[in-house]
């Protein structure tokens, strides 16, 4: 859905897809921030945490992954994880244009865009000053079978964009029964990954989380206690490890992967925090 004040876009990503975005501007503008959606979803899922950052001053650009939501892309295929890096920069170029040279700027990242930011973080750091990062991808929560991570390298040389379901159980992703009901009615929802996006992604994940130490920029992490999907464990083992002296983890016992997304009084605590620690950041 569009939001009545937001705005839509599109640019050249890598090899020249079209990749889409939107925009919500804050009068006054504070701050600003990109957010990356995670996999098989895309950025209008985030209406409403795009419409509490707003009201916070800070103006928010919400791109649509290759492959995802209205970009251009085979749906859940990649050549290489560097291909998501290259339009996120891209994306954050963007969001970045014309900005006063005083003003902060954040990188929101959910789950697969969780691993996407903390890695941007890591490897393009000057360009931000902030990272949240809401259930990262930083490792299964379910142990990949190793005949699964065989088969999966094997396929990912001979025939990169064989598709196959990405195994997500909707159920797992909130207790409120209304967002996992919309999930699974959502037309721009998918549930495909590529046999390459499986063995990109697995790397990705690994790289990440063994430079968790590379990062030195203020970093808030929100991790679901009880993710089905996401290991919260390596979450916390990856920001003990985390170099910056302005770190915070917040857990949350009992929720599932959406935190944004929870029962209506778990999804405030979550988004409480998430506006507090930005508000704190912002007043610097």
């Amino acid at each position: 859905m569009i939001q009545q004040n937001e705005t839509t876009g599109i640019f050249s990503g890598h090899n020249g897809l079209l990749i889409f975005y939107r925009h919500q501007k804050a009068i006054p503008e504070r701050a600003r921030m990109v957010i990356a959606h995670g996999l098989g979803e895309h950025s209008g899922r985030y209406a409403h945490v795009i419409e509490r950052i707003t009201k916070m001053g800070i103006s928010v650009w919400a791109i649509d992954h290759r492959g995802h939501g209205k970009s251009e892309g085979n749906r859940g295929h990649i050549q290489s994880f560097d291909e998501y890096v290259f339009d996120l920069k891209q994306m954050v170029t963007i969001a970045q244009k014309d900005m006063p040279e005083e003003m902060r700027f954040f990188l929101l990242g959910h789950s697969m865009g969780g691993c996407m930011a903390l890695f941007f973080a890591q490897t393009c750091p000057k360009m931000i000053n902030g990272i949240i990062a809401s259930s990262p991808g930083l490792r299964p929560a379910m142990k990949v079978p190793a005949i699964k991570g065989t088969i999966g390298k094997l396929m990912s040389s001979i025939w990169p964009k064989l598709s196959f379901d990405n195994e997500l159980n909707s159920s797992h992703l909130s207790h409120d029964a209304s967002v996992v009901e919309a999930y699974d009615a959502d037309p721009l929802v998918h549930r495909k990954v590529t046999a390459r996006w499986f063995t990109q992604f697995m790397a990705a994940m690994g790289m990440t989380f063994q430079d968790a130490q590379k990062i030195q920029i203020p970093i808030l992490m929100q991790v679901a206690g009880d993710d089905r999907l996401v290991d919260p464990l390596a979450s916390k083992d990856f920001f003990d490890r985390v170099s910056s002296k302005d770190k915070t983890l917040r857990l949350y016992e009992g929720f599932f992967h959406e935190i944004y997304n929870e029962v209506d009084q778990s999804r405030q605590k979550a988004l409480n925090d998430l506006e507090h620690w930005l508000i704190s950041r912002i007043a610097r």
